[in-house]
């Protein structure tokens, strides 16, 4: 990532702290990053494309962290309450443009993705796909939940109820990404 890109992140957390994403503007985005509109525009379609990046950067992270989905639900867990504080002004949003419906977007295209290099490139059973729907879908609502202390447990204890509840078909396949190729976990060098 460039570092006019990720100054445009960075600005956009920090408005974030105290501004609701509804009202946050691409022009405060710009102001605070220290650069113009325009150069906005070459990075990001608009605040909701900042909104999720950080989303996306976050599991992407994560999985590079992690050997199996229970010890990603806890670096997910963990983030939320540790490191973005105002994390739960992003679910604030609603409509198309809603953060809950791009966590569960995200993290549904992830597992579609760690299952297929795992089976050689075979997708999901349609059995599979109304399973991983309906448990992404739990996910974000979960995750938002939990982000509004809806849920009084602590990381370790969401993340196991997450992997308890993970359709068994799906919850053994992982994957590890070593200088820009996925490996299936057992293949991969230690």
């Amino acid at each position: 990532m460039v570092r006019t890109e990720r100054d445009i992140i960075y600005a956009f957390n920090r408005l974030l702290t105290s501004v609701e994403v509804e009202k946050i503007t691409t022009q405060m985005i710009a102001d605070e990053a220290g650069i113009g509109r325009a150069t906005f525009y070459r990075y990001f379609k608009d605040k909701y494309d900042v909104l999720n990046r950080n989303y996306k950067e976050l599991l992407d992270n994560c999985i590079k962290r992690c050997d199996n989905y229970r010890d990603l639900f806890y670096q997910l867990y963990c983030f939320a309450r540790d490191e973005w504080s105002d994390f739960h002004r992003a679910f604030y949003t609603t409509g198309v443009n809603s953060f809950e419906n791009y966590v569960y977007t995200y993290s549904k295209s992830i597992v579609e993705q760690i299952t297929a290099q795992n089976r050689n490139g075979d997708g999901l059973t349609q059995e599979e796909m109304i399973q991983l729907d309906v448990f992404c879908y739990g996910i974000s609502y979960m995750y938002k939940k939990w982000t509004f202390g809806q849920y009084p447990i602590d990381p370790g204890a969401a993340a196991d109820a997450l992997y308890d509840i993970m359709p068994e078909t799906l919850k053994h396949y992982w994957f590890f990404s070593e200088g820009g190729t996925v490996q299936p976990k057992e293949q991969r060098s230690s």
